[in-house]
Order: structure tokens, then C-alpha cells, then sequence
């Protein structure tokens, strides 16, 4: 069904052209989302035109080096858990990390260090800056150092991690207010319901989606008044790996406070993801115990201002009612961003998908790319 419009993309891409058109597009038809992960969600929020161009039209660029580190570091710090205990070395580790660029360098991320250089007569021959690879390889592996530094994965205790790289997924109530529901009540979900909203023939959930790096079970500090976990204080928590810079609490009490929501809000839409998956019965065998809940959020960065690792902590509440208090305004932003796209998609213009004003999005090097006039461009001063 979609064949031309990739194609046409692919074509774009390799010749160069700059007359995409929505027109060409998808039959000429903005396609609704078929669901929303937390990186499109953020994606969304900062910037609706790139949200429009990436998960919409699917126009994605080239990973840049961030990214490959990112995602090769991710790939290591998952696979050192595949080892005995006493070989989860430092040494391993970076070797890990090694084995996965060599399967990846060309095959996926060659334009990384690539260099181009006119022979004459207009051809130009590819070559390799062994250099800047050297100095993102060192980078790499020193966060991987980084990361034994706070953390040695040879002391982490069974059954740990419970679960890792582990997909999280649940159709979300439209309406938040409708609460804990479980994804597998959803296709019985208010068959007869009046909807009295202004999409009512949207359907009445959405699905939302992600990848959880790693869930460990803690044993938290006794507490006399805390009466909600196990007999032996036992809890879930969720560990998301970071190789971007650790936020610095440096500013007024309001702002670090939302910087702390900020950076917490993709492991609360996990959080949420798990909860519903656990009331459905459908998640892991490993999370559907009795009496366990899933209480802690763990952020684990790889770098600091001080170049070191840190890890900040979140506690979601020692009640069910506090835990479901929090996640509950998180199913509520979910929410509204998902009406949001669906009621610009709904509008069948692409000029409705304003631009933001950050200078890295990649919506100002992909929105030259479209004939003038069909996509949303703010006028020169």
C-alpha cells in the first residue's frame, strides 16, 4: 500500500531531490499513528513539524555519533548480564561494546566517519577518518567505565535484573479518569459508552509502547509505617541506562523540580505501561507475584558535569493510591498529546504541524526538502 511513497523517499535520498510535496505522500493522506512510544510523545511536545516528518511520514535521518554511542553502549550493558558473574569486568564489558561496532560500523553506521573528497572531473572517492573514530570509541568505552564505577554488575545479586530490554506495551484509556484498567479488558472496554468528547469516533483507547532497559527487585529500608510491601520489603524498579549528561539541580527549587519531571517522566509512562500489563495478567511471569509492586525509578547516567556516572532516584509512592496518583497524571498527559495528533491529523494539512525553534531539530534541515508553501514555516522578520 505504501510502496511508492518509500520508494519515492528512498529516490529522494539518493538523487537529492528538493520537491517532496504531501501530495506525493501517502496518497496524499496525513495517516493517523497506529501508536505512541515515549520518544515520540516527547518528540510531539517539542516539536509537532518533526513528530509530522519522523513518525508520520516516516523521514528519518542517519543516526548521528550520539546515537551510535547510545545505542552500542545500550547493546553492551544488556549483554554483560549474559555473562557469569565474575567475568562482568570492565574488560568484558568494553569488549562487549567492541564486538558490536565491528557488526555495526559499516553495515549501519559508515556515514559516521566517512569522508568524501572530489577525485576530479566531478567524482568523488569515500574515505575513512580513522581519527575521529579512535576519539568516539575512547568516549565510548569511558562511559562504559564510568559506569562500573557506580555500579558493578559482578555484585549484583540474583534473580537481578529480572527482566531486560523488555517491551512494554498497553492500550491506554483515552478517558484517564477511567483508572487502572489492564490492556486485556480493552476490547470489551464501555461497549456502550456515550462518548461526549469532541473525538468520539476516535476509538475509545490508543496504544502506547517502549522498550524498559532493565527491571531489578530491591529490597527497600524498613519502614514501621509502610505497610503496603512485602513481608520482606521487597519492590520492583526500573533502571534506565543515559549516555547524554546528567541534569544539573542548580536553579531555583521550581525549576529543578521540573527539570526532575522532565527527566523522569519516560520511566513514569513505563512505570504506567508495567502497572497496566500487571493488572491485565499479561506481563512477565517475574512481575505478576503477589504483593509486588513496582515502586522505584532508577535513572542511571553515564556522565556528569564532572565526567564521572550518577544515578538519581524516584520513588513513586509508598500506597497503591500514591503510586496510581502519579501515574494517573501521566496517563492524562498521554492523553492529551494523543488527541492533540490525532486532531491536527485530522485537519489533513500538513501547514498545521508548526515548527519549533531549536537549532539541532532535525525539521529545519528536512522542511527545505519539501516544496515551499506545503509544509508550516515561520516568516523571516
Amino acid at each position: 500500500f505504501y510502496i511508492i511513497p518509500i520508494l519515492f523517499l528512498l529516490f529522494h535520498e539518493i538523487f537529492y531531490f528538493t520537491s517532496l510535496h504531501p501530495a506525493d505522500l501517502f496518497d496524499g493522506k496525513i495517516p493517523y499513528p497506529k501508536a505512541l512510544s515515549p520518544s515520540a510523545a516527547n518528540e510531539f511536545k517539542a516539536c509537532p513539524q518533526s513528530y509530522l516528518f519522523q513518525y508520520l511520514y516516516g523521514i528519518r535521518e542517519k543516526p548521528n555519533a550520539a546515537l551510535a554511542k547510545g545505542s552500542l553502549c545500550h547493546k553492551a550493558l544488556e549483554h554483560v548480564f549474559d555473562l557469569h558473574p565474575s567475568q562482568r569486568t570492565l574488560e568484558n564489558l568494553q569488549n562487549l561494546f567492541r564486538k558490536e561496532w565491528k557488526v555495526e560500523r559499516v553495515s549501519t553506521y559508515a556515514h559516521l566517519f566517512e569522508i568524501e573528497e572530489e577525485e576530479g572531473e566531478g567524482e568523488e572517492e569515500k574515505k575513512w577518518d580513522a581519527q575521529a573514530e579512535r576519539e568516539w570509541g575512547k568516549s565510548s568505552l569511558h562511559l562504559l567505565k564510568n559506569y562500573m564505577e557506580i555500579e558493578d554488575p559482578r555484585n549484583i545479586p540474583k534473580p537481578n535484573p529480572l527482566e531486560r530490554e523488555m517491551w512494554v506495551s498497553s492500550k491506554l484509556t483515552v478517558n484517564p479518569k477511567d483508572g487502572v484498567t489492564g490492556y486485556a479488558s480493552h476490547d470489551n472496554y464501555l461497549k456502550d459508552k456515550e462518548e461526549d468528547d469532541a473525538l468520539s469516533d476516535l476509538s475509545p483507547t490508543f496504544l502506547v509502547r517502549g522498550i524498559v532497559d532493565r527491571i531489578d527487585m530491591i529490597r527497600m529500608p524498613n519502614d514501621d509505617d509502610d505497610d503496603d510491601t512485602t513481608e520482606n520489603n521487597i519492590v520492583l524498579r526500573i533502571v534506565d541506562y543515559k549516555t547524554g549528561k546528567a541534569p544539573n539541580f542548580k536553579y531555583s527549587p521550581s525549576m529543578n523540580e521540573k527539570i526532575a519531571h522532565d527527566n523522569f517522566w519516560q520511566l513514569k509512562i513505563y512505570a504506567l505501561l508495567v502497572r497496566e500489563m500487571v493488572a491485565s495478567g499479561k506481563g512477565p511471569k517475574n512481575l505478576l507475584i503477589d504483593g509486588l509492586h513496582l515502586r522505584m525509578l532508577r535513572l542511571l547516567y553515564l556522565t556528569s558535569d564532572d565526567d564521572v556516572g550518577v544515578y538519581l532516584d524516584m520513588d513513586l509512592g509508598k500506597t497503591v493510591e500514591e503510586r496510581d496518583g502519579v501515574l494517573q497524571e501521566v496517563h492524562a498527559d498521554l492523553s492529551g498529546i494523543w488527541r492533540d495528533i490525532c486532531e491536527l491529523v485530522r485537519k489533513q494539512d500538513a501547514r498545521a504541524f508548526v515548527h519549533c525553534d531549536r537549532p539541532f531539530c532535525s525539521c529545519h534541515r528536512v522542511r527545505p526538502d519539501f516544496v515551499r508553501g506545503t509544509v508550516w514555516e515561520r516568516e523571516s522578520p
